[in-house]
Formats: structure tokens, C-alpha cells, sequence
């Protein structure tokens, strides 16, 4: 009986209560982790790792409805079979993004054995960030010098100095294995389960204004690649990401979310007829460069892109009669520009002028 009661104290003693449920107690979890409450409704799914090979990830979310992804998984490090294993869980937030490590059954370890220290530790965390480390160019097999294949992980000689220098000191295979085990594809399949997810739960403005800074970027990728549905939301936040002109690296997402924006709509070519006419000619040309080929132009959006055409511009013009010419209707002035670019010797112009006349004449534009 005593026995019995000292094993179920021991388990006791090596476990804790997480997000409800009962598990190991970790060596080591990564700081930032601890800030997050995270609930999980069980729900899974299955990506790929860099060999192709299936593995399941849990969806966690926070009280106001952002994503993690976390995998649990014990493997090898090295391949002499000298090394010791790892247990570990891995956090992703829903961009894909590295977001925390768990390690379970004993401490990570070196080459001599020794635990890993808090020095240790916060540089793996260092690396492990890093999605272009040079650990990306290095399979398992090419971390050893082809003169010494039985050392195990020995830096001095042995690992490429590249490989080193980009490593926890005296475990180049465990940093090694944990990267690939986070970055090398992991990515972009945990963004786009992140993206149905979110359209399903109806969560996309949640997770907009619970972290603007970091998912306004992202959705817009996201529709970009056709990863989200076109409605009033996604709209909004094409449109919207445009508008914004202090922001270079948000406004050239919102470009590339713009070739994906179907603008039947008349009110959408208002709105961005708007627009427009608040940007600079460069800033009208990389939008003229992603519009999508409307059948029908609303008169706002028709006449702010005619006021723009000028003979004495050819390179603008191509680019606005690239969108005028599926108009029913054309001005008189647009007309009367067009005669003009006519008579210019450049082939790009002539071309998009004998487009613009075929599609006016018979609503089809001959190969």
C-alpha cells in the first residue's frame, strides 16, 4: 500500500495541470509562452514535414481568437544513434511564425553530457527565430566532415564552421534537428490552416483587431494567394491597406491583394476610384499594373481614369486603356486621346490602341 502511495506521489511530483490537461512537467519552456492562456477544442490537422511526411498539429487559441499550432514529438538527433533523443513540443502562432519550445523527459543536452544552461537555452530560442539560418542549407548527413562520419556533434574539426557559428556550442544536431523541425515548410501550410480556420470560425476580424500590426499583413497575403474568400471583410481590408500611405511594406501587399480583388462591384470601383486619385503617378501605376480586367466600369471609376489619359504620357496611357477599353461607353475625350497615341512609333502603345479599338468595335480582343 505504501508502495503504492509513493509511485502515485512520485507521478504526482512529475506532472502539472496545462490548458486542463494533465501532462509532464517540462525542463525547459520558452518565457514568452507562459504570458499566453491558451484553450483547445481538440480540433487537428495534418501538414508535412520537409520529407514529405505527414504529422499531426492541435489547433490552441486565446480568449480572443488567435491561433497557435503545437506539435509534440520525440526523435532523434543525430544519425550514430549516440545522441539522446529528444522530447519536445513545439509552438507555431497562426502566421506560421516560431512561438515557443516545451522540452520534456530530461533537459536538453551537449555533446559532454552537460544539461543545457539559461544561456543556452535563450540562444536556441535566438536561432530558432531566425528563418533564414544558415541551418537551412545543411542536411543532417552534411554536418560532418566526410574524414571523421563517427564524431558526434563535435564542433571542433568536424562541423563546418558556417554550421557553428549558427549553433548552441557542443550541440550543432540537437539546434540542427529542432530548426528543420520548425521552419522548413511548416510555414506556409500552418498560414493557410490558419486562414480556413479563421473564415470558418468567422474570426478574421477578431484576429485583425486582437493583432493589427501582424495580421493585416498576413490576411492580405493570405487573399493574395487565394487562401481567403472575397467579401465585404477581405474587401475592406484590400481597399483599406491601399489607402494607407505611410506604410510601404503594408501598401505592397495590398498591391499583390489587389490582382485577386474581383471588382464587379460598382461600388468597389468607387471606392477605389477614390483612392486613386489621392496616390502619385507611381503609386496609380502600380494599381493600374494589378487591376483585375473589369467587364464594366462604374462612371466614378471610369472618369477618374480618363481624367489620367494623356497623349503626352504613353506609358501611363497603356496602362489606362488596359482598363477603359472594357467600358461600353467611351468619352469623347478618351476617344479623341486615343487617335493621338495612334500615331506613336512605340509597339506597346500601338498595341494596347488596336486592343482598346477591337474590344470597342466587338467586345473581344483578337490573340
Amino acid at each position: 500500500m505504501l508502495k503504492k502511495r509513493l509511485i502515485t506521489l512520485l507521478f504526482l511530483l512529475s506532472t502539472t495541470l496545462t490548458f486542463g490537461q494533465l501532462v509532464e512537467r517540462t525542463y525547459y519552456r520558452t518565457p514568452e509562452l507562459e504570458k499566453l492562456t491558451l484553450n483547445t477544442e481538440a480540433f487537428s490537422a495534418s501538414i508535412n514535414d520537409d520529407h514529405m511526411e505527414p504529422f499531426a498539429v492541435r489547433e490552441f487559441t486565446t480568449p480572443d481568437g488567435i491561433i497557435y499550432w503545437y506539435r509534440r514529438i520525440a526523435t532523434e538527433v543525430c544519425l550514430t544513434g549516440d545522441c539522446r533523443p529528444i522530447d519536445v513540443g513545439i509552438y507555431w502562432d497562426g502566421t506560421g511564425d516560431f512561438a515557443g519550445l516545451e522540452v520534456f523527459k530530461e533537459p536538453l543536452t551537449k555533446t559532454d553530457h552537460s544539461d543545457f544552461s539559461t544561456f543556452d537555452y535563450r540562444r536556441l530560442m535566438s536561432i530558432l527565430n531566425d528563418d533564414w539560418s544558415p541551418l537551412r542549407e545543411y542536411s543532417l548527413s552534411e554536418l560532418v566532415d566526410e574524414k571523421k562520419e563517427d564524431s558526434v556533434d563535435v564542433v571542433s574539426g568536424a562541423t563546418k564552421h558556417e554550421i557553428a557559428q549558427a549553433a548552441v556550442e557542443k550541440a550543432v544536431y540537437t539546434t540542427h534537428t529542432l530548426w528543420h523541425l520548425i521552419h522548413m515548410g511548416e510555414k506556409e501550410q500552418l498560414a493557410k490552416l490558419t486562414a480556413a480556420r479563421l473564415t470558418e470560425k468567422n474570426h478574421l476580424e477578431k484576429a485583425l483587431q486582437a493583432q493589427r500590426e501582424k495580421y493585416q499583413p498576413f490576411l492580405l497575403d493570405m487573399f493574395a494567394q487565394g487562401n481567403l474568400p472575397q467579401n465585404a471583410f477581405t474587401e475592406s481590408l484590400v481597399l483599406g491597406g491601399l489607402a494607407d500611405s505611410t506604410n510601404p511594406a503594408l501598401r505592397a501587399v495590398s498591391l499583390n491583394a489587389l490582382q485577386q480583388l474581383d471588382l464587379a462591384q460598382p461600388v468597389l470601383q468607387d471606392r477605389l476610384a477614390t483612392i486613386y486619385k489621392n496616390k502619385k503617378q507611381p503609386e496609380r501605376v502600380e494599381i493600374l499594373t494589378r487591376l483585375r480586367p473589369a467587364a464594366r466600369l462604374s462612371e466614378s471609376f471610369y472618369n477618374t481614369l480618363a481624367a489620367d489619359l494623356h497623349a503626352d504620357n504613353p506609358w501611363m496611357s497603356v496602362k489606362i486603356l488596359a482598363a477603359l477599353k472594357h467600358s461600353t461607353k467611351q468619352s469623347p475625350e478618351v476617344l479623341e486621346t486615343v487617335k493621338k497615341l495612334a500615331q506613336s512609333d512605340i509597339p506597346v502603345v500601338q498595341k494596347a490602341v488596336k486592343e482598346f479599338e477591337e474590344t470597342r468595335k466587338t467586345g473581344s480582343i483578337t490573340p
